[in-house]
């Protein structure tokens, strides 16, 4: 990069380098070492060479762009002022030099004058070079494709004209006057007629917004004149004649060139005044339109979303006032969101019995309505009974996925307030209003969605925490046990309660429903079965006892279904009740069936008093080596696959007869294996709870 820096650099020294051995001639002849004609001839070309190498300045320039056109003007109008200002102070010596002939070689006699117009011409050139530059960036604005070629034939022929029109250079190419004089006229006749092709290139004056546009006609005012001034007097009085004809004529073609230039520039800017209201009007409506872009991506708050909507709505409309209406998601009821300029008492007024035919066509139609005589039109009349200053009406449904969802209204004190590119940017508002909207109630579900995950998955947690963290370890026994819920949280319970004196109080149960709700009755049980277990001696005495106390605290709806017993390692011995529960299985070596337990009882919580302890019934097993008993809970056969078959009684008992020889933990993994791969990976409909006893 630094390379290509000074390649450029070099570049621009060069032509002042060759400037410079011009001045180096002319200071030949000023010490008369060289004679003051001969040395005129070769330092032309020199100053020629000069011009040329020079003209890569005028592309290089970024004075203006489409994106600040205002810049370009501003530096234009500062360097014509500022050389018209210079020129009025040096006329007078200037008319002085400009009355010797067009070549005066007693110039180079008076060292003064000599420096005067050196610096002049440098001055003048560099002040044309930078002009050309300006020009052909606001020229290239909203460029098409023969700009850049119209551009480049301009200047081939504004250094051409200057060549031709110079007698040295003239003579030294021997060219016959009469062939010269022709084209000369006829590369001038080109020279004008690409100056008025280029000169109409002014659609930078698009850019400029209604303030802008005034202040160029205020300073086109100015400028003008100052600048026909300019270029009749420097014409007229041509002082670098005497210095330079080329660059004289180089100069006078340029001047030429920005004239013709100003002058269509400032006529184009007149035509474009009357309309300058209509740019900055759609620019608002394009900022609106961004500024509601920006809030789709930005705002998911839908409070302070529908506030920016009204708000941008009556911006980009130019609007009175506005107000958005949306449908309460899921149901047919519609409100007033949101509104701009409306007193509080139009809010409470408006109402949804104040919705009329109007609200039928748009959700009918789906497309924008405009009425620009509301005290007339049959659709809007019923408004004003709710807003008598209402005179053009414009709505626009917001619809998404063919569902009407909204509508954003704009209104006008006056008839006639609207026009249909109203209507239309109003539709597109409401397109981009509508995605906005909808993020926003996404985002808002999504949120309190979240949030219920994350409150869920914390009960979960919580009652994971409730159930045993190890399984007891009992000498002679083995003991596994599982519970899966099917959502979050589950209504199943197993525990183990330490009785001492080698028993082992086991209860696994079952609440009715699902979810949160049974989760919390599982959470009151354990309370309740964890203090009466070591008060309690019997499993039916401890059942009766809790029975009443949850009664009391269940609603009538709900139930729970257990099995509470007592192993006795000593005796080797199972004392149980079946409380409602689902029967416990039992494996013997030597039987080849396996039992099934099924004492008499009833859910807990279903009745209070004698009915449920003359119901409720227990018996005591005595267990020998090998025997393997299974507790569970109605998840464990309710599992259904994809044809809706439930997993059943039988595939159970068949299950576990098959793996009720393995270690306990195998058991588990074997029965937990066969469910899952009944119902092939579907989502559960039950939590899965069961315990596995087995006599080592």
């Amino acid at each position: 990069m630094s390379y290509v820096k000074k390649i450029s650099t070099i570049s621009l020294m060069l032509p002042f380098a060759i400037f410079t051995g011009a001045v180096v001639i002319d200071f030949n002849i000023l010490t008369g070492a060289m004679a003051a004609h001969s040395a005129l001839v070769w330092r032309e070309p020199f100053i020629l060479a000069a011009l040329v190498l020079s003209l890569p300045l005028v592309y290089k320039q970024k004075w203006a762009s489409d994106r600040n056109v205002l810049r370009g003007v501003q530096s234009l109008f500062i360097l014509i002022l500022f050389t018209c200002g210079l020129l009025i102070y040096s006329q007078e010596r200037l008319e002085a030099l400009a009355s010797r002939p067009s070549v005066d070689f007693s110039i180079y006699q008076s060292f003064p004058d000599y420096i005067f117009l050196l610096s002049w011409s440098f001055f003048a050139t560099v002040f044309i070079l930078i002009v050309l530059g300006t020009l052909r960036n606001l020229i290239y604005i909203k460029r098409k494709r023969p700009t850049a070629a119209n551009f480049s034939t301009l200047m081939i022929f504004i250094v051409l004209y200057p060549i031709l029109k110079t007698s040295i250079l003239v003579d030294k190419l021997n060219i016959p006057w009469d062939v010269t004089d022709v084209l000369e006229n006829l590369v001038f006749f080109i020279l004008i007629i690409f100056i008025v092709i280029n000169s109409f290139r002014v659609s930078w004056i698009n850019y400029l917004n209604k303030k802008q546009k005034i202040a160029c006609f205020w300073g086109g005012l100015i400028l003008l004149p100052m600048q026909l001034n300019f270029h009749y007097k420097f014409h007229n009085i041509n002082p670098l004649e005497s210095f330079s004809p080329i660059l004289s004529n180089f100069i006078d073609a340029g001047n030429l060139f920005l004239s013709v230039y100003l002058v269509i520039a400032f006529l184009a800017l007149l035509a474009h005044l009357p309309t300058a209201q209509l740019y900055d009007r759609k620019m608002r409506q394009i900022s609106s339109l961004h500024n509601l872009s920006r809030a789709v991506s930005s705002e998911f708050e839908l409070e302070n979303l529908v506030i920016s909507i009204v708000n941008l709505a009556a911006d980009v409309t130019e609007a009175d006032f506005s107000w958005l209406e949306l449908y309460e998601p899921g149901t047919q009821k519609i409100n007033l969101v949101s509104s701009n300029n409306l007193f509080e008492s139009e809010k409470r007024r408006r109402k949804s019995e104040h919705e009329t035919a109007l609200q039928e066509w748009l959700v009918k139609n789906k497309e924008p309505f405009l009425s620009n005589q509301a005290t007339k039109d049959q659709l809007t009349k019923p408004f004003l009974n709710w807003k008598r200053d209402l005179h053009s009406l414009l709505a626009v449904p917001l619809v998404t996925a063919d569902k009407v969802v909204g509508f954003l209204y704009a209104g006008k004190r006056v008839d006639f307030g609207f026009e249909i590119d109203d209507k239309d940017m109003l539709r597109a508002f409401g397109e981009q209003a509508v995605i906005a909207v909808e993020n926003a109630r996404l985002v808002e579900e999504s949120i309190v969605k979240e949030r219920l995950v994350q409150e869920l998955k914390i009960a979960h947690d919580a009652q994971m925490k409730l159930l045993p963290k190890d399984m007891p370890r009992l000498k002679g026994f083995e003991l596994d046990a599982v519970c899966i819920t099917a959502n979050e949280v589950g209504g199943d319970y197993y525990d183990f309660f330490n009785l001492g004196q080698h028993k082992l109080g086991i209860i696994i149960g079952d609440v009715s429903g699902k979810g949160p709700s049974a989760a919390f009755y599982m959470a009151e049980v354990k309370g309740v079965m964890e203090a009466l277990a070591h008060e309690e001696t019997s499993p039916k005495t401890l059942l009766v006892t809790a029975n009443k106390i949850l009664y009391r605290n269940f609603d009538q709806n709900t139930f729970i279904s257990m099995i509470y017993g007592i192993l006795d390692t000593e005796t080797k011995s199972f004392t149980f009740c079946r409380a409602g529960h689902c029967p416990i299985l039992m494996s013997r070596i030597g039987e080849e069936k396996s039992r099934i337990l099924e004492p008499a009882g009833m859910g807990v919580g279903l009745v209070v008093g004698k009915i449920f302890e003359k119901t409720l019934e227990q018996i005591k097993i005595e267990l020998t080596a090998g025997d393997t008993l299974l507790l569970y809970t109605d998840g464990t056969i309710d599992a259904r696959n994809d044809d809706n078959e439930e997993f059943g009684e039988e595939r159970l008992l068949s299950v576990f007869e098959k793996v009720s020889n393995l270690p306990s933990n195998e058991v588990k993994k074997g029965i937990i294996h066969q469910i899952y791969s009944f119902f092939n990976g579907a989502n559960a409909t039950d939590d899965l709870t069961f315990i596995v006893i087995k006599v080592n």
